[in-house]
């Protein structure tokens, strides 16, 4: 009998728009990508970390810090697409899959944990969403919003300030959207199999594919979120905070 396993597929393009190439930057001793590769594989429930890459140079980024690598089309429209590929290329029975952005070199791995037990516990789209550390995010459309239902369950995503905010208390305030997501291979799959749909385009968030056909998404509750790369000034920060925590030789 074949296992099923867990999987962890983090999507990793070459091309960026704010910051060319930024998952090869190696300013801080090693490519982007591998920072964010090392932490997915400290993963106490990860059986695999799969880079799904569009070039060989991010493969071996990938190979050289002990994670598996996958080439996947350049020109798939999505990191869920991308990660799509990457489960279909990779060949053995999955029992969950978890997507990690390629950009995120200071995620916590027991929020990877976190997503596995949740798909383990019947979830079938599972993502994360922390307190908004500052109030101006919310009219930051780089910083996506979440409001939950009272279940926990997703009820809309936003780059707008949502929902309008009037006299109430604090936890009905919108929390901000933490990009990893945790999938059912079935989940996974009817997402592929959708043509991006009218809101999704609208606001540029994937997720909200899942939203327009009906599907739940389980929205989990962290501490806080963690700083992803996406300019040259997130990047500089990322290296003063590296070489702060860096053991002195």
């Amino acid at each position: 009998m074949t296992l099923s396993e867990h999987l962890v597929v983090v999507p990793a393009r070459r091309a960026a728009t704010r910051l060319p190439q930024k998952l090869l930057l190696a300013e801080s001793g090693k490519p982007l990508l591998a920072h964010t590769l090392e932490r997915c594989l400290l993963s106490e429930k990860a059986d695999c970390v799969l880079a799904a890459v569009d070039c060989e140079e991010l493969a071996e980024v990938a190979r050289a810090v002990g994670a598996k690598a996958v080439l996947t089309d350049p020109n798939l429209p999505s990191g869920s697409d991308r990660v799509h590929a990457a489960v279909q290329a990779y060949g053995k029975s999955v029992q969950g899959i978890v997507n990690v952005q390629g950009d995120e070199p200071e995620m916590d791995p027991l929020a990877i944990d976190a997503l596995f037990d949740s798909l383990d516990s019947g979830a079938e789209v599972v993502t994360l969403c922390a307190p908004l550390p500052s109030k101006s995010l919310l009219d930051d459309p780089a910083a996506v919003k979440v409001v939950r239902d009272l279940d926990g369950q997703a009820l809309f995503f936003s780059r707008s300030p949502t929902p309008f905010q009037q006299n109430c208390p604090d936890s009905s305030d919108p929390m901000l959207h933490i990009g990893l997501y945790g999938y059912t291979p079935e989940a996974l799959a009817q997402f592929s199999n959708w043509a991006p749909t009218p809101l999704e385009l609208k606001e540029g968030l994937e997720q909200l594919r899942f939203l327009e056909h009906g599907k739940t998404i389980q929205v989990l509750k962290w501490g806080q979120a963690f700083p992803g790369i996406d300019t040259r000034e997130d990047y500089d920060a990322f290296l003063l905070r590296f070489q702060h925590d860096a053991p002195s030789t």
